[in-house]
């Protein structure tokens, strides 16, 4: 027997897969402990007796099947347990989403699939809202704005279906959905463990339409920031060697996008995540940091956030990539000291892209968590 409550790791599963029609096994340690998610499965895979503990109601069925081979095997719904979305009010939104629960098993509808479920799950860790089921959609006709109680994740399929506009008509575009808070707004990318082949002016395109919804509908004039998100910081390295590749400066990803932070899909990403997500974060990290006369307030020769003891000091908390590049551009090796403040699993990305030629200062993420008054610890269930 087997108890659906809300909160519980069946019922986040669920929700999960009612998003995102299937996770990768091998990216159910995102969830939390993949020995006990993998338990389920392996459980959830066989007959059972599934009670609401709300509702008192039962099914007895197999929940969940299997699909796919080595890297590409996945948890999917069994067509018996479908019932179980009436208890979260989601079946009419997956029969839609996934074509009566038809999902295509070709690799490309599979490897987007799980771009989208790795996004939604570490969205969801970091205390988002990402069942389109349970949020006010956005629309296409008449100015307004909406109220986001708490950071709101759109999957790329809900924009998508947006009557009149023209993020529909935009093939080749790799984002994945869009995060919006009531001040800000950023659209979402997962490389996962690759570097993708990007297509610039499909990026250029689907950051046009993606601004027009976003004034239509939030009050924001634009949506000039991103979040990608990575298995390791060499994804990131390779991502910024491919940056530079591109023969049209208009078209390469940091001039289409201002800011690019940089999200590795583990624990620690996901608390940075929630960093990226609370309220002007980054003045009051400035202010807490440095003193007035101190900083840079943007109008220095080259980009930097203070001048400390004679160092020039970047703040990269928050995985913002091309402010670490536009900071390497201006480091003068042997004139001026140079710093950069970072979390511990960002060291690796600091030195590889910038050698000695600066000092690293760690800053764990407890302490910054504490001084914005966020809740912090662990992530992940045990």
């Amino acid at each position: 027997m087997v108890y659906f409550r809300p909160g519980s790791h069946l019922c986040r599963l669920c929700a999960l897969l009612a998003v995102t029609g299937e996770i990768a096994v091998k990216s159910l340690y995102l969830l939390g402990s993949q020995r006990v998610y993998r338990a389920l499965v392996a459980k959830l895979t066989e007959p059972q007796m599934i009670v609401n503990s709300e509702t008192a109601e039962t099914l007895f069925c197999r929940l969940l099947t299997l699909h796919g081979k080595g890297a590409k095997k996945s948890v999917r719904f069994y067509k018996a347990g479908l019932p179980v979305l009436d208890w979260i009010g989601a079946r009419e939104f997956y029969m839609a989403a996934f074509w009566n629960h038809k999902l295509p098993s070709d690799d490309t509808h599979v490897e987007r699939n799980f771009r989208l479920a790795e996004a939604a799950v570490v969205f969801m860790q970091a205390d988002c809202e990402f069942r389109p089921w349970e949020m006010e959609a956005f629309q296409g006709h008449i100015i307004r704005r909406l109220n986001f109680p708490r950071p709101s994740f759109y999957a790329a399929r809900e924009l998508k279906n947006v009557e009149r506009n023209d993020l529909k008509k935009i093939q080749y575009a790799r984002f994945i959905g869009t995060v919006f808070t009531n001040d800000t707004g950023m659209t979402v990318y997962n490389t996962r463990d690759a570097v993708m082949k990007w297509n610039g002016m499909s990026e250029f395109k689907a950051r046009q339409a993606i601004d027009a919804l976003a004034r239509l509908n939030t009050g924001l004039r634009e949506v000039n920031a991103a979040i990608l998100l990575g298995d390791s910081e060499d994804v990131a390295v390779r991502m910024l060697e491919s940056f530079e590749k591109e023969r049209r400066v208009e078209f390469r990803f940091d001039s289409i996008y201002q800011h690019i932070y940089f999200v590795p899909l583990s624990a620690d990403g996901v608390r940075q995540l929630r960093l990226l997500l609370f309220p002007d974060w980054n003045a009051q990290l400035l202010s807490l940091m440095f003193a007035p006369e101190e900083r840079s307030y943007n109008l220095g020769s080259f980009v930097y956030d203070a001048i400390v003891d004679g160092a020039y000091v970047l703040i990269f908390l928050d995985g913002d990539l091309p402010r670490l590049i536009r900071f390497r551009s201006g480091i003068t090796p042997g004139r001026y000291r140079h710093e950069v403040l970072c979390f511990p699993h960002q060291v690796s990305l600091v030195k590889q892209m910038l050698g000695d030629q600066v000092d690293i200062r760690i800053i764990e993420l407890g302490d910054i968590e504490s001084a914005l008054g966020m809740k912090g610890g662990t992530v992940f269930d045990s």
